[in-house]
């Protein structure tokens, strides 16, 4: 996707001073059991002790939800009138979160690089694992590259399932894929293109309201529906929703949110899901629906220990009239697959990987993309990290640059999607991140630390009309050197605890505990080890 915008200048401060860039475990302050993580809007004094909210840093809120208790070692959700509740973030990742990665068994060897154009031999290699049967795990096998430097003078790609390319290390005497040739391009594409198709016929979500953060939903038949059957949740946007949301003049009805879930119970017309919703279904607005479905995509493909240089690619002369569009990875079409460990060092744009609106259960872990080169000169910005698609998690993540959107998602998502522990350190300019463009809802900022602004708000006219890019996401325990602002946008919410830096005039969403690191440290870690699960890698 071609990205063209122009991001808002920097807020107003509400605090004049700029807090130290603060890492690592001392961040996280002691709250006590029981202590609530509430709505600073009619919060109590004894919340407001326990916080140790500034007033300066509470404004902007209203209304009395316990969105969040930590009591006796776990969470208690509350709730507002209507029962929008803060999301579960925890089916984000491969396999839904809390799935050890698989390890794919060596079925091709790549020789040392040739000192030259090493793109064949590695096409070939991948090519050759492709044509193998799918084991018991959903895999072929893995292409192994040696050690050294390996010249890419086009691109690689993964197309069939259950392939992973796998180097000897990201690190000093591993394995190096080096772009060569001044064309801006994707060094490894993995899938393609794919569009829903309804099995049978859809049926009417019949509930006049259903909350942010539900499971389930009546719906006016069950027919053809079974425990088990995967299916999408569809919420078509109308003139009327655009217009509650205030975004008249800059957006078109001439999309859904396309919710892909499983049913886990049937009870009568009602639904169990396997995994929240993260926009609300709202009769007044829209008719959803609800039916099985088919989605070809490839799965079980992975990246991992290799790191990638993109600077020949610099030297295209459309390098920066396409934002800077030289990537390490993208992901299309593709569900249950992941990077690991792995770094890129000289690209313009996703950083590692992209994870395009196609993609679904993806991990990327432990990954670094460094020293990213972009044009200064201008007031567009390329993207550090982009997390599109659904159920997709980047963590342990970290980027430098000159001036980017250091973690950032784009338009049209129905979450949950997680941003965790990721950090974006300071080179020369101050970074931003938050959501872009167009209702990217349902995202977890776990933990990120910015060396600029963290922004959950209304773009408004910028770049294309983005409008409201955020909703339904929340920050936790998020680290700031210029502030963050969190808004509220219509029929929504968005959410930030335990944020500290200056907040920024225009916070009008859900702020606690600001200035405070709120318990549980992670967010994501919490809901998944509460399922009976663990935070992989």
């Amino acid at each position: 996707m071609s990205i063209s915008h122009k991001r808002r200048r920097r807020r107003t401060l509400l605090l004049a001073s700029v807090v130290p860039l603060v890492v690592g475990a001392g961040v996280y302050a002691a709250a006590g059991a029981g202590a609530s993580v509430t709505g600073t809007r009619g919060a109590t004094n004894a919340t407001r002790a326990v916080h140790a909210t500034s007033a300066a840093q509470a404004t902007g809120t209203t209304g009395a939800t316990n969105w969040i208790s930590w009591t006796g070692g776990k969470l208690v959700y509350g709730h507002d009138a209507q029962g929008n509740r803060v999301p579960d973030y925890s089916f984000a990742g491969y396999e839904g979160g809390g799935v050890p990665l698989p390890v794919a068994a060596v079925r091709q060897r790549v020789g040392a690089p040739s000192g030259g154009d090493d793109t064949a031999r590695i096409q070939a290699a991948i090519n050759a694992v492709a044509k193998l049967p799918v084991g018991a795990n959903g895999l072929r096998g893995a292409v192994l590259l040696a050690p050294g430097g390996y010249r890419i003078d086009s691109a690689l790609h993964i197309d069939a399932s259950g392939v992973v390319l796998r180097g000897s290390g990201n690190g000093s005497g591993g394995t190096r894929l080096v772009a060569h040739g001044a064309t801006a391009r994707t060094l490894i594409t993995v899938g393609g293109s794919s569009r829903y198709t309804a099995v049978g016929a859809a049926t009417k979500v019949t509930d006049s309201y259903v909350p942010v953060g539900a499971t389930s939903l009546d719906v006016a038949s069950t027919s053809g529906l079974k425990i088990g059957s995967e299916v999408v949740v569809q919420r078509p946007t109308t003139q009327a929703w655009i217009d509650a949301l205030g975004m008249r003049t800059l957006w078109s009805p001439n999309w859904s949110l396309y919710s892909e879930r499983r049913i886990t119970a049937i009870s009568g017309h009602r639904l169990s899901l396997d995994a929240p919703l993260t926009t609300a279904l709202e009769a007044k607005y829209t008719q959803a629906t609800v039916y099985r479905y088919t989605f070809p995509r490839i799965d079980h493909v992975g990246i991992e220990d290799l790191s990638a240089d993109g600077r020949a690619m610099a030297a295209d002369p459309n390098y920066a009239k396409d934002f800077y569009g030289a990537s390490l990875s993208s992901f299309g079409a593709v569900q249950d697959a992941w990077v690991q460990d792995v770094t890129g060092e000289h690209f313009g744009q996703d950083g590692v990987a992209g994870l395009g609106s196609q993609s679904r259960r993806i991990s990327v872990l432990h990954t670094a993309t460094l020293d990213m080169l972009v044009n200064d000169a201008t007031s567009a910005r390329s993207d550090g990290y982009t997390l599109e698609g659904q159920q997709n998690l980047i963590q342990d993540c970290l980027v430098t640059a000159s001036k980017i959107h250091a973690f950032t998602t784009e338009a049209h998502q129905s979450g949950p999607n997680v941003y965790s522990r990721c950090t974006a350190r300071l080179t020369q300019t101050a970074y931003d991140s938050g959501g872009h463009q167009r209702w990217g809802s349902g995202t977890l900022y776990d933990q990120v630390t910015v060396a600029g602004t963290l922004l959950m708000v209304n773009n408004g006219s910028r770049g294309t009309g983005h409008g409201w890019s955020d909703a339904n996401s929340t920050a936790w325990n998020c680290v700031t050197t210029l502030g963050y602002e969190v808004q509220a946008p219509p029929t929504a919410d968005n959410w930030a605890f335990g944020c500290t830096g200056p907040l920024l005039s225009g916070s009008n969403g859900q702020v606690v505990s600001g200035g405070r690191a709120v318990l549980p440290a992670s967010l994501y870690d919490e809901q998944l080890r509460e399922r009976g699960l663990r935070t992989i890698g």
